[in-house]
């Protein structure tokens, strides 16, 4: 019997790549015989004919199932519930602009019939500016010095997980996650292919310097608790150079000529250094108690909308992926 493997493919927005994306993955796996495979798409809610195209495709085409979020939960969900809804002995997210290309999925079964349950595609050649190319490559870097040794340096999502990562997928309720880091830390045996990107088939990226920088953060703040540290470290280097400042404004006073009105420089920067690292501090701590409210609420994963080729009505599906996450150790 053929083992089954899931193909996740989050989609926003996708409707100039949609039947090209779908007709590459179908050529690549045809070319896999020894599996079989379902499409998984997670249309985190498009504002263009991405659904009705979807829908289209799944009306002739049975393997290819799609879930429509009510609302846009962010890209990191919508890999997240395409893993919790994958059927396979093993999945692979890939993203629907196939600058990623479907080719590895032969290499990628490869290393995972090795034994390896994770096995991630690293970044080569990339189409972008400089400035963009050199601060991801410092971030993933920076990166693997706070979270640990388990990330592996240019990888993205793209990558195959096996079903034994997938039901770890399930126990963990983490509202703000970042699935490269968490994936990489549960895995037991993981490696990396070099592949390098292709350009962007239609349209421009979603990806804005905001929400990379707010993808960033996320990362950095699910993994490491260094902002915490750093607010710590700068208070302490503060009050140690407010103790230098003081000593040396007494002694300009018993022994220095004394010119200027009594106090105002002292006084002055004093009051606006406190004001500031207050609120730099405020800040830090602000966001990280924000993480711990959002993970006491816990929200749903994702509301869906509308299922197409799932057994059973949006709210089952829904509903499958909120218990499956609720499950006690």
């Amino acid at each position: 019997m053929k083992k089954l493997i899931s193909i996740i493919v989050p989609v926003y927005n996708e409707q100039d790549n949609i039947q090209i994306t779908y007709d590459e993955l179908k050529k690549t796996t045809a070319s896999l015989d020894a599996y079989d495979f379902e499409f998984i798409f997670t249309d985190n809610h498009s504002t263009d004919q991405t659904f009705a195209k979807l829908a289209r495709i799944a009306e002739i085409d049975p393997s290819v199932r799609v879930a429509r979020f009510a609302r846009n939960f962010g890209f990191q969900k919508s890999v997240l519930t395409g893993y919790l809804l994958a059927r396979g002995a093993a999945a692979i997210q890939i993203d629907a602009d196939l600058q990623d290309p479907p080719a590895m999925f032969g290499p990628f079964l490869a290393k995972w019939e090795e034994g390896f349950d994770v096995v991630v595609g690293v970044r080569g050649q990339r189409h972008e500016g400089t400035l963009l190319y050199h601060g991801r490559r410092l971030y993933y870097r920076l990166m693997i010095k706070l979270a640990g040794e388990h990330l592996i340096a240019d990888a993205g999502d793209f990558r195959l997980i096996d079903r034994s990562i997938i039901e770890k997928l399930r126990l963990v309720d983490d509202v703000h996650i970042y699935l490269r880091g968490l994936i990489s830390s549960l895995a037991r045996n993981q490696t990396g292919i070099g592949f390098d990107r292709h350009k962007r088939l239609h349209n421009e990226s979603k990806f804005r310097f905001r929400s990379l920088m707010t993808f960033a953060l996320d990362g950095i703040m699910a993994h490491s608790s260094l902002p915490l540290r750093l607010a710590f470290y700068i208070g302490l280097l503060t009050a140690c150079g407010s103790v230098l400042l003081g000593a040396f404004y007494l002694l300009n006073r018993i022994f220095g000529d004394n010119s200027g009105p009594e106090g105002f420089a002292t006084t002055q920067v004093l009051i606006l250094l406190g004001i500031g690292l207050n609120g730099l501090f405020l800040g830090v701590i602000g966001a990280y108690i924000g993480r711990i409210y959002d993970e006491v609420r816990s929200r749903h994963t994702a509301v869906v909308a509308q299922v197409l080729n799932f057994d059973g009505s949006p709210e089952a599906v829904e509903s499958s992926i909120r218990l499956a996450q609720r499950v006690e150790t």
